[in-house]
């Protein structure tokens, strides 16, 4: 039976709306027709009516009752043709919107394409072989010789590592050092002071400024403005096309580093009850309520880590590193070895005051690290050129890791006493005329 057929003959069962307003419909009909309706024709009940005889002059009586129709094309349920015609012209301004973007996309990038074409062109009339792809011949290869060819790929893999590695510290000691200065910052609020060390941000605890709700709220500052800043960098920053290479790599490990002081610290401070841990001590909560959050939390924290593959896959600088057979092994060097490496460089700077909550925070980090191994459907977002890039160590991230590191460890090693005092006053004069 096709569609029309179904409609006219298997009628829908109305909703509770829809049967609502036809009981609404049936009484302003009969109150409307109560005065102008003609009696009916008395007709004796002669038994059940026989198909093939029909006794002559006796009139024929149609049936009054109309069947209902729904038009072809209208969708069952209570239907308002103000907000459908609204969703259509929003959607069709919507596509226009994204064709003039795509239109407006693809321009701009033939117009870089014939630019850099045209300046390639120029450059050619005096250097021929400015940029003029090399054709090597194919030559069989000794066991030697592949044995060496081997060792070199092997090499470039530990380059993303050293790399990767000290994008990971310094994206720990940025997103800990903002942890811990908006953590300051609210604690100030209530006149409490604080000194800043290289493994804790210490309050006086027998202080009497000390309240249930100021507690609540300083020590859950710092984990809100973290998974904030997760949220911007991983779903705003990261997801911009021209943020790639090194700079999408910190961009992603400030994110899950600060994804991990809010999902993974919470996990943590229940553990030790110290930090993140005193939010839910100081609400109240059972046992089990904080076991249950804490194993949310660090399956959220997985699931992140699982769905971060693919931009950690965009990384990469050739696209022979991403194939289907060297994948995991770039993800291992990229992601997974670094996170080892650089929280025991972090751990091994933090002695000898290695505090419990922190050294378990650093370990929770592995449940957004290790789930980008078991992606195995991760492709990546961009691109990549035909032509291999060489890698190599990037000498400025060393320094810059070294310098920070130093100043980390050796600036905060006698501790940092500040006294913020701040007041957000607004007054409003109102003078008649």
């Amino acid at each position: 039976m096709d569609q029309r057929k179904r409609r006219k003959y298997g009628r829908k069962k109305r909703n509770p709306i829809e049967r609502f307003f036809y009981k609404i419909r049936k009484s302003l009909k009969e109150l409307t027709s109560l005065g102008n309706t003609e009696p009916k024709e008395y007709r004796p009940y002669l038994g059940p009516q026989s198909k093939s005889e029909q006794p002559e002059g006796q009139k024929k009586y149609k049936k009054s009752r109309k069947k209902h129709k729904r038009p072809i094309g209208q969708k069952s349920g209570f239907h308002i043709p103000l907000f459908s015609n609204f969703s259509e012209t929003w959607e069709k301004r919507k596509k226009k919107r994204r064709k003039k973007k795509y239109i407006k996309r693809k321009q701009k990038k033939h117009q870089a394409e014939f630019k850099k074409r045209a300046r390639i062109d120029f450059i050619r009339r005096f250097y021929p072989q400015y940029k003029k792809p090399r054709n090597v011949p194919l030559v069989e290869l000794s066991k030697e010789e592949a044995a060496e060819a081997i060792k070199h790929q092997q090499k470039n893999y530990f380059y993303y590592t050293i790399n990767s590695v000290a994008l990971f510290v310094i994206a720990y000691l940025l997103v800990y050092m903002f942890y811990q200065l908006t953590v300051l910052v609210s604690a100030s609020r209530w006149k409490l002071d604080s000194v800043l060390f290289y493994y804790d941000l210490a309050f006086n605890d027998y202080s009497p400024l000390w309240s249930r709700y100021n507690i609540i709220m300083v020590t859950f500052s710092g984990p809100l403005v973290s998974l904030l800043l997760g949220i911007l960098f991983y779903r705003i920053i990261a997801s911009r096309r021209k943020v790639k290479g090194f700079l999408k790599l910190f961009v992603m490990w400030i994110a899950l580093h600060a994804f991990n002081m809010f999902f993974g610290a919470f996990a943590s401070g229940v553990s030790f009850d110290q930090g993140f841990g005193y939010v839910p001590a100081w609400l109240y909560w059972n046992v089990f309520w904080q076991i249950f959050v804490s194993l949310l939390f660090l399956f959220i924290l997985g699931l992140i880590g699982y769905y971060s593959a693919s931009k950690f896959l965009d990384t990469s600088n050739s696209a022979y590193r991403i194939r289907e057979e060297n994948k995991l092994k770039f993800l291992l060097y990229q992601v997974v070895l670094p996170w080892l490496v650089g929280s025991l460089i972090i751990f091994l700077v933090k002695i000898p005051n290695n505090m419990p909550y922190e050294t378990a925070t650093l370990f929770t980090m592995m449940v957004g690290v290790v789930p980008v191994l078991l992606n195995k459907h991760a492709r990546p977002t961009v691109n990549f050129n035909r032509e291999r890039k060489p890698t190599r160590i990037k000498w400025i991230f060393i320094v810059l890791f070294v310098i920070l590191l130093l100043a980390y460890r050796i600036g905060l090693n006698n501790g940092l006493h500040v006294i913020l005092n701040y007041k957000f006053i607004f007054t409003l004069d109102v003078t008649p005329l």
